[in-house]
């Protein structure tokens, strides 16, 4: 995946400094438990919300919080790295 978005946003121009950072990965069965709330609803909309921007992309669909003015996800979505992609 990272090659495809420098693929893609590699203008020829002289590159010094790439970095790419990936920590706390783990298998999808681990769930962290809450005794009050049933989360499982949340992660089979996580699942659907996921394929969606697999799909059609990133900005297809995301949650209403995202519109408020404190909201960041949707202008970093076009960010790659905090930059203009």
């Amino acid at each position: 995946m990272c090659k495809e978005i420098f693929k893609q946003n590699y203008r020829g121009r002289s590159v010094r400094n790439v970095h790419v950072s990936i920590t706390n990965l783990q298998d999808d069965t681990t769930v962290q438990l809450d005794l009050f709330e049933d989360n499982s609803k949340q992660r089979e909309i996580g699942y659907v919300m996921d394929s969606i921007r697999n799909r059609f992309g990133s900005r297809a669909i995301f949650r209403a919080r995202s519109l408020t003015p404190e909201a960041t996800s949707l202008k970093r979505s076009g960010l790659i790295g905090g930059h203009k992609a």
